[in-house]
């Protein structure tokens, strides 16, 4: 496989994640600022948010990719999950920091995303 085109994949499948994310996260936003939604109820929706997102995006990467698309969708959901990892330090830093949470977050979006290239 040509790395040109690897990156080009890779790097749309990973932009596609992130509109899908900011897309729905304010939809999200509205909606629980409309009906004043609990923080249970934001969290739900964020993880939902995240799995739908890394789902789609590891679909476009399989899609992409003619070999091991699994792999390439497990790629695209650490990506993706550590990338919000770092963001969220970079927002509310250190304070309640919760490695147990992220751990779990990685591992979800990673999950989704290979699931996401299986099905492609």
């Amino acid at each position: 496989m040509d790395i040109k085109k690897t990156g080009i994949v890779m790097a749309r499948a990973w932009i596609i994640a992130g509109l899908v994310t900011g897309a729905a996260i304010g939809i999200l936003s509205l909606i629980a600022w409309f009906f004043h939604f609990s923080d249970g109820k934001i969290n739900v929706g964020t993880v939902i948010i995240q799995i739908g997102a890394c789902l789609l995006g590891g679909f476009a990467a399989g899609k992409g990719m003619k070999e091991k698309k699994y792999l390439w969708g497990l790629l695209v959901g650490i990506v993706y999950g550590i990338v919000l990892l770092v963001i969220s330090l970079g927002i509310s830093g250190t304070e309640g920091f919760n490695v147990t949470s992220c751990i779990t977050a990685i591992l979800i979006c990673a999950g989704s995303a290979m699931l996401g290239g299986m099905i492609s």
